[in-house]
């Protein structure tokens, strides 16, 4: 019975060794042809998914492999990365502050006199000149009381004149004359005692600005000295911050600031330093510092208002910035993965003795391609020999790598038309017809210097240049010269309205 079982086992595990090798032979295995495999197997680095042949002459064969592209290659070892390009921009290092606004002046209109309000002539909110009648109160009373005063005073000014005469005369005794002029003095100051107390019946704007509180309504009966409005100069608008005091050498009368609201995210507005105080607070060791701002349209920043004030005490103009996020965090010093794009040709042996490493070599497109791709004119591609090598069997085959000056756009053909490489002299070396070839994109580790910091963006002093391209996720995955796949595209900045005068 046992040797039976044994039997049966063996005779279905050969039947699915049958049908698996079956259905490899017919799928799998037959994708790859066997004269393609061997190719590989011989020339197991130069060969780059065509026929070597193909490389060289830029031909497709029979099958249906093709000269290179890069940008349809299935590189499994490649890293999967996102990338930025590094920009210029203009940088700047601030102090950040929260405060509420204040207009410069304010000043609160009393009543010179008592009454009752017959008139509101201005509301909350309007604009007034210095002298504007804001309010009228009952003036009958002030009326009569100025007539009296009047005839009061041309009353003792007819006696003065006539004493004067009898004076003179010696009619009267000097004391008497004197008396009289001293009542004639009283009466004149009465009456215009009696003329202030009916014109302030109109209460009037002492200050040119904006009515931001009314307290009177028509018909009140109002106190002497009672608080009726206040008025605001809202041109310029202050902002009062209180600058710690290990930051005060920073900050000086004339540095700009920037104020921002949390209720106008989008709009900046532009102040200046307009003062600093030359004492610091014992109790909160800061110094106070005044932020002015002139000229501002559409009344959009207004007295109370909460806002954050950036004080910048440090800008570098048309500088080179890059993500804080591409830094790579575990390095002993700051450091960056930048991509490089290498053009890969293979050919024979012919005519490359008198290449070397570093020559210049200019490539001509065979197919047409944008004329926005970078570090090209019309359909040229620019760039240096950084590695000849050859195969470990057949010597008569080269694998040339050339660094790009620039990114190679997604529109990169596959084939050249010409290629003509240079020496260090710009003498012509050797020149190559139609050829096809590859692309690879690889990272290398760069250290930079650093300079100011902003939020997410740095600024790089040395290490980078304008337009490079700088691995911003997936830097834990890469190593220094490992293949790499650019998965996205990188975005400029946006800038901010700004309002206000410098």
């Amino acid at each position: 019975m046992k040797s039976n079982l044994v039997i049966r086992i063996c005779l279905i595990c050969l039947v699915i060794v049958a049908v698996t090798f079956l259905v490899l032979k017919l799928t799998i295995w037959q994708v790859t042809p066997d004269s393609d495999r061997e190719d590989f197997k011989k020339y197991p680095k130069t060969y780059f998914g065509a026929r070597l042949n193909d490389l060289r002459t830029g031909k497709e064969s029979q099958k249906t492999h093709s000269a290179y592209s890069g940008n349809d290659r299935k590189d499994y070892e490649a890293v999967p990365v996102e990338a930025v390009r590094v920009e210029r921009s203009n940088i700047e290092i601030f102090l950040v502050n929260n405060c509420t606004l204040e207009p410069e002046r304010q000043v609160d209109v009393a009543a010179k006199t008592s009454g009752i309000v017959l008139k509101i002539l201005a509301e909350e909110g309007d604009y007034v000149e210095s002298g504007t009648i804001l309010a009228k109160l009952d003036d009958k009373e002030a009326l009569l009381a100025l007539r009296e005063a009047k005839l009061k005073k041309e009353n003792a000014e007819r006696v003065y004149k006539s004493s004067l005469d009898n004076f003179k005369d010696a009619i009267i005794s000097k004391e008497e004359f004197e008396d009289k002029k001293f009542q004639f003095e009283i009466a004149s100051v009465e009456l215009e005692r009696k003329q202030l107390e009916y014109e302030y019946t109109t209460i009037e704007s002492p200050i040119d600005g904006v009515i931001v509180e009314r307290n009177i309504e028509a018909g009140y009966n109002i106190e002497k000295d009672q608080i009726v409005f206040k008025i605001a100069d809202f041109n310029p608008i202050l902002a009062r911050i209180y600058i710690p005091e290990k930051d005060v050498s920073k900050v000086v009368e004339g540095q700009m600031a920037r104020i921002t609201s949390e209720f106008l995210p989008e709009i900046e507005f532009m102040g200046k330093v307009k003062m600093v105080s030359p004492v610091v607070d014992p109790e909160s060791g800061t110094v106070k510092a005044t932020i002015e701002m002139e000229d501002l349209t559409g009344d959009v920043l207004r007295p109370g208002m909460f806002v954050s004030v950036f004080t910048i005490v440090g800008q570098h103009q048309d500088a080179l910035i890059i993500p804080k996020k591409a830094l790579i965090l575990e390095a002993e010093s700051d450091e960056v993965f930048v991509a490089r794009d290498f053009v890969v040709m293979v050919m024979s042996s012919d005519g490359l003795e008198g290449l070397a490493i570093g020559d210049s070599v200019v490539c001509e497109q065979k197919k047409a391609i944008e004329e926005s791709s970078l570090n090209r004119t019309g359909s040229t591609l620019r760039g240096k020999i950084v590695d000849i090598s050859g195969s470990y069997e057949d010597k008569s085959l080269y694998r040339i790598a050339i660094e790009a000056d620039g990114a190679l756009g997604k529109e990169t053909g596959n084939i050249f038309k010409t290629v003509s490489f240079y020496n260090s002299q710009d003498i012509l070396v050797l020149q190559i017809k139609d050829i096809g070839f590859d692309v690879e994109t690889k990272a290398f580790k760069t250290k930079i210097i650093l300079g100011f910091r902003k939020g997410n963006n740095v600024e790089v002093l040395t290490g980078l240049k304008e337009g490079d391209r700088v691995i911003t996720v997936g830097q834990d995955d890469v190593g220094h010269g490992a293949d790499i796949v650019i998965i996205n595209t990188g975005k400029e900045i946006g800038e901010t309205s700004v309002f206000g005068s410098p």
